[in-house]
């Protein structure tokens, strides 16, 4: 199978797995008083100890081996400002349906990075198949750019530090083992997720009075944890063997995936122009995978 065909299918299981996620956070959060900081916590956590038997098996003193600890630590710092300012612009009441259009520009910031400094081949029907997806994300979104003002400014920055983390990806891929990737991302994230549970409102904790730890809540979290080593796994697997500006194109394929599975599970509203947005991308994404496989 072409290294073009991998990345698209390893970013596409990207997609649905972070879709996933994206149905069951929710459910845990709206089912059980457990703090979406305790709740990462513990999806890490399972996400690390999944994998800790792939680290085992290749080696834990070649997986923790790299030179570039600083450039692990700067991919991790990257992702989380983006999720604070995206967390910032929700709590100013920025409305979501605007947010999340911003935040599809993260694959265009991704692109236009990867020409510049991974120096990529910015191929017209590259450049034409990630404006084609953008347009179609816009499509399902439908924004109201009248709602649009300062804070706006915001959900843009966090599109581009999550554009930076992809790139930084992309970067080490090219150096280190991609189970190393993963051992920093977990293995950075572990103090700081737990700094944050810690320091959360534990009314709604794991501490909160009269909850219950049930066996139930434990599932959920163990598929969450089990979904996000899929996610991230699959992530650096498509940026292993594909260039970045290619597979940017396939990051648009969250969206209507989550779109669909919030239908299917909670009964969010599709319109046609849902539908209308999912054909136009899946079209973009089905000519550029033929053409790319041509090559």
């Amino acid at each position: 199978m072409q290294k073009s065909v991998q990345g698209a299918l390893w970013m596409i299981a990207t997609g649905v797995a972070f879709a996933a996620i994206n149905v069951i956070t929710p459910y845990i959060s709206g089912q059980y008083p457990i703090s979406s900081e305790w709740t990462a916590f513990f999806q890490y956590s399972f996400a690390f100890l999944f994998l800790f038997p792939m680290f085992l098996k290749a080696g834990l003193k070649r997986v923790a081996t790299t030179q570039r600890f600083w450039i692990h630590l700067l991919r991790i710092l990257a992702a989380i400002v983006g999720v604070q300012l995206w967390v910032k612009a929700l709590s100013l009441q920025f409305p979501i349906g605007e947010g999340v259009a911003l935040l599809m520009t993260s694959p265009l910031f991704a692109s236009i990075g990867a020409a510049l400094f991974l120096k990529e081949k910015a191929t017209m029907t590259r450049i034409v198949v990630t404006i084609i997806g953008f347009m179609g994300a816009m499509l399902i979104l439908s924004p109201s750019y009248q709602a649009m003002n300062y804070i706006a400014f915001l959900p843009l920055a966090a599109a581009l530090f999550w554009a930076i983390y992809s790139l930084l990806i992309k970067y080490l891929t090219d150096k280190d083992h991609p189970l190393t990737l993963l051992f920093y991302l977990y293995l950075l994230m572990f103090p700081i997720n737990l700094i944050l549970a810690l320091t959360s409102n534990f009314s709604h904790g794991i501490a909160g009075l009269g909850f219950e730890f049930t066996l139930e809540l434990l599932g959920y979290l163990l598929a969450l944890g089990f979904l996000t080593m899929i996610a991230h796994f699959t992530l650096v697997k498509a940026y292993q063997v594909a260039d970045a500006i290619y597979v940017q194109a396939f990051d648009y394929i969250k969206l209507p995936l989550n779109t669909l599975l919030g239908f299917i599970f909670f009964g969010w509203a599709v319109g046609t122009q849902f539908w209308i947005g999912a054909i136009i991308m899946i079209a973009a994404l089905l000519y550029i995978t033929y053409s790319e496989s041509k090559k």
